[in-house]
């Protein structure tokens, strides 16, 4: 169950922050954000906070005040747990994606996938290693989208595709997104060692006096083999 999303009037709230001035017009949007976050918490290994949020910002907001302050932090974290909830619980992810243009009403599914590369551009692990074939497949469609294939096509001064067979693949990669980031996300956690338990205290010897308090030695006490009636 999703405890962390935000409600409609918190995204927007947040929205508004990221347009505030004191970003300077160099904040993310909250669709580029939402991309980028799907690929901070997918990666394979940690990336905290004190390294993404700076990608985020790229300026140091001066806020009004410590409560003002505190009010966006609190939004934007539990922005990143309701991105990291949706992941981890398989749930299907609710695309935030803004209109291209004011004359071009289509889903900018772009910006999102620019965002996505950026995040996965944090990560220490090389993503797109010789070999990997299920991850290429699987980041294809974010590639294609973010329109990476036809700029680098235009660079060496070729055409990537027809402009029809082009618009009909960016629409079947459109559809196939939400799989795409849901599969990116389990194949590396299900690569991730698990971290061992660590014990938080010291084991007891059995000659040593039990922690309970009871003045007798462990293996008489706590540590004293029980018999199953």
């Amino acid at each position: 169950m999703l405890t962390n999303a935000l409600s409609k009037q918190e995204l927007s709230r947040l929205e508004e922050w990221l347009a505030s001035p004191i970003f300077n017009g160099k904040a993310m949007g909250l669709d580029k954000l939402q991309g980028f976050l799907c690929a901070v918490v997918s990666a394979p290994d940690t990336i905290p906070p004190s390294l993404w949020m700076p990608e985020v910002f790229k300026s140091e907001p001066e806020h009004e005040s410590m409560e003002r302050a505190q009010e966006f932090m609190t939004l934007m974290m539990r922005f990143y747990n309701g991105v990291a909830s949706e992941l981890a619980e398989n749930q299907p992810i609710k695309f935030i994606l803004k209109p291209c243009s004011a004359t071009d009403q289509r889903p900018d599914y772009q910006t999102w996938c620019e965002g996505y590369i950026l995040g996965w551009g944090l990560s220490s692990e090389e993503w797109l290693s010789p070999g990997n074939e299920p991850l290429k497949k699987l980041t294809f469609p974010i590639l294609l989208l973010s329109g990476a294939f036809k700029e680098e096509a235009e660079r060496r001064g070729k055409k990537y595709l027809p402009d029809d067979e082009y618009a009909k693949l960016q629409q079947e990669c459109a559809d196939t997104l939400p799989k795409a980031v849901a599969g990116i996300y389990h194949y590396w956690h299900s690569r991730m060692k698990p971290v061992p338990t660590r014990r938080e205290s010291p084991k007891v010897g059995r000659n040593e006096l039990c922690p309970c308090g009871s003045g007798q030695k462990f293996k008489q006490c706590c540590g004293k083999e029980r018999t199953l009636h």
